[in-house]
Order: C-alpha cells, then sequence, then structure tokens
C-alpha cells in the first residue's frame, strides 16, 4: 500500500495540484491508473480527478481539481494530507494555517435509491431532511444514519430517539455513535430497532424512505416499497415424513400437511 504524503497549498487558483515526486518515483511510476481515481474527504465529499504527466518525472492531480478547491474552500497556507486507501483511492484530510483540521459542511444530495449495508442511503435537504436506503440483512439490527444526516438533525451525542410508522405507532430506539469512523461523526440506532423492523415487516430488499420530524423530534418510517420476489403461484404444501413405528397411512408413509401461507 503506497505512503501518505501531504501538501500546502500556495496557489487556491491553480487547476492542478502537483504530486510530491519521491511518492510518484516510489508509488506510480510506470502503473499511472487510466481511469479516474477517487478522492474523499469528510462530509461525504468524494471527487474524480485524473493523474497526469507534466513534465518528465512531474505528475499532478487534475481535471476536477478545481471543484476540490471550490468544494473544501481551500486558501492559502491550507495543509492536505493524502491517505491512500487502494491504488485508486484517496483519503482528504485538511488542516487550516492555524494547525485545527476542518470539517466541511455535510454535502447532502437527493435521491431515492440507498446502499446496502455500508452505504445506507443517500440524504436530502428538505424542510423535515429525508434519506432513502435499501434494507439489508444488517438492518434487522440496526440502522446507520447515512453521512452528514445526524449534523444535519442537530445530534452531537448518545442518547434515545423515538421512531413511528404511518399509523402513529411509536417505539423508543437507542442512538449509538458509531466509532469505527476516525473522521468524521456517525450514529446509529439500535436497542430497540429490532423490535421496530420486526413489527413493521421490514425485510431484506424493501426500500425505506425515514424522514426527520423537526417539530416533533422523531424519525418517521414514511414510505416502504416491498421487494419483488418470487411468489409461488399455487399453494405452498408442507411434507410430512412418517415418524419411526407409525402406521403407514393408506395411500402412503407420507401425508400432506395444510397449506402454508408463502412468506
Amino acid at each position: 500500500m503506497p505512503s501518505s504524503f501531504f501538501k500546502i497549498i500556495l496557489d487556491p487558483s491553480s487547476c492542478n495540484l502537483q504530486l510530491p515526486t519521491d511518492f510518484v518515483s516510489k508509488h506510480l511510476m510506470n502503473k499511472i491508473p487510466n481511469s479516474p481515481i477517487i478522492l474523499s474527504a469528510n462530509g461525504g465529499y468524494s471527487w474524480k480527478l485524473k493523474i497526469k504527466q507534466i513534465s518528465d518525472d512531474g505528475y499532478c492531480f487534475s481535471d476536477g481539481w478545481n471543484n476540490v478547491v471550490k468544494d473544501s474552500q481551500l486558501g492559502f497556507g491550507d495543509f492536505l494530507l493524502f491517505r491512500p486507501v487502494d491504488e485508486v483511492t484517496f483519503k482528504l484530510s485538511i488542516y487550516s494555517p492555524n494547525g485545527c483540521e476542518k470539517l466541511l459542511p455535510p454535502k447532502l444530495v437527493g435521491g431515492d435509491s440507498g446502499g446496502g449495508d455500508d452505504d445506507h442511503g443517500n440524504c436530502e435537504k428538505n424542510e423535515d431532511p429525508v434519506f432513502t436506503t435499501i434494507f439489508a440483512r444488517s438492518h434487522t439490527k440496526f440502522l446507520r444514519f447515512p453521512g452528514g444526516f445526524a449534523e444535519l438533525i442537530g445530534i452531537d451525542e448518545e442518547g434515545t430517539m423515538m421512531v413511528k410508522n404511518l399509523d402513529g405507532k411509536e417505539w423508543v430506539t437507542g442512538l449509538k455513535l458509531d466509532k469505527s469512523y476516525r473522521y468524521m461523526k456517525r450514529y446509529f440506532l439500535s436497542p430497540g430497532w429490532a423490535c421496530f423492523t420486526r413489527e413493521n415487516e421490514l425485510s431484506e430488499g424493501d426500500e425505506c424512505v425515514f424522514r426527520f420530524i423537526r417539530s416533533e423530534g422523531k424519525l418517521l418510517l414514511a414510505k416502504v416499497t416491498k421487494n419483488k420476489r418470487s411468489v409461488p403461484s399455487g399453494p405452498v404444501r408442507k411434507v410430512a415424513k412418517r415418524g419411526r413405528g407409525r402406521p403407514e397411512h393408506q395411500r402412503g408413509g407420507d401425508v400432506d400437511a395444510v397449506p402454508q401461507k408463502s412468506v
């Protein structure tokens, strides 16, 4: 795995950022990726960039670097720390000249589709914030808020949160800080959440829309689109085997049980 490197912004108006020569010679020489690399930062930001050659031994981040400068509001003297995640992904941390890390405002994007276990949905800015997620197997135990959602609704500590459905029934859930994220605060609902999912019959593949009702301080399950599963055309019959020593049925040893409701 390539080592991390840093750069200090001296010209915020530049449309590219030159990479350290030693970093290029040790980790990138003869294997510059043709496809865009991904640069991400706290607050849910992600940019696609290109690595281009600008001299015999000089390479730079280009084709999108101006978006990084604009979104991050980079200024003269800002200290940028790049940590490689893999060959085409970098994690960016930004420090102001005073030495303090910059916490970027949450980037919220609209959308009606969610991710799986780790992505956990898109979030959109509205009068009442909304996010959508596709129910995964892990969601039977907990629900992790998408990046930036907790900050948007004003959460900054653990506690409890009331969750309700459209029928008005409410459940008390525990609000916990996910400590696996080092560079941003993300929270999840756990104690009491399993009861909520069970009683609302949520299952893997369901698309769930959640809305935070600011006036009530409660999370509403606003919409559920059930996953389309293949359903048998006829009734499902359960076959019960004849137990040892049990008299054989007149027309065979096995009997049909009553039709079972498909799930």
